[in-house]
């Protein structure tokens, strides 16, 4: 089954999260793991910024063990572009006008996997209370809350 998935999943398992054991069950139970490019985005800078907050209190390789696994991870998905495609998607879409901008590309991009795999539902994976709230409306099959 192809399973989308959002930075809030993977950010879960790298900061070792009270969801970690649960972000990483959907993480290994994924056989066909797609994203946005914004999952390699969002997860670098969030790893960095938390870097830079709490250097004081990390180990001083705990960047570059973090990125490390964080690559590793990014290694075992396949990602969707932000495409003329996608953006006309989102421009068509009002129902898009009710989220923040980042969550109305990953909607699109789940919406253009789904597409693609002949309209058959796909999981999608976010701890997001907004990101979440739209993969409901937008009838993916998604985590509890």
């Amino acid at each position: 089954m192809v399973s989308y998935f959002d930075s809030s999943v993977l950010l879960a398992i790298l900061f070792e999260e009270g969801r970690r054991e649960e972000a990483y069950s959907y993480w290994a139970e994924a056989t066909n793991r797609v994203s946005s490019i914004l999952l390699k985005i969002e997860s670098v800078v969030s790893l960095r910024r938390m870097y830079e907050y709490n250097k004081a209190k990390l180990p001083g390789n705990w960047l570059s063990e973090k990125s490390r696994e964080l690559d590793e991870y990014l290694n075992e998905a396949s990602y969707r572009i932000i495409s003329e495609k996608l953006e006309k998607s989102i421009y068509l879409n009002k129902d898009l006008a009710k989220c923040r901008a980042l969550d109305a590309i990953h909607i699109t991009t789940a919406l253009s996997y789904r597409e693609a795999n002949n309209g058959e539902n796909i999981n999608l994976y976010s701890f997001d209370t907004a990101m979440h709230d739209l993969a409901e409306h937008f009838r993916f099959k998604t985590n509890k809350l």
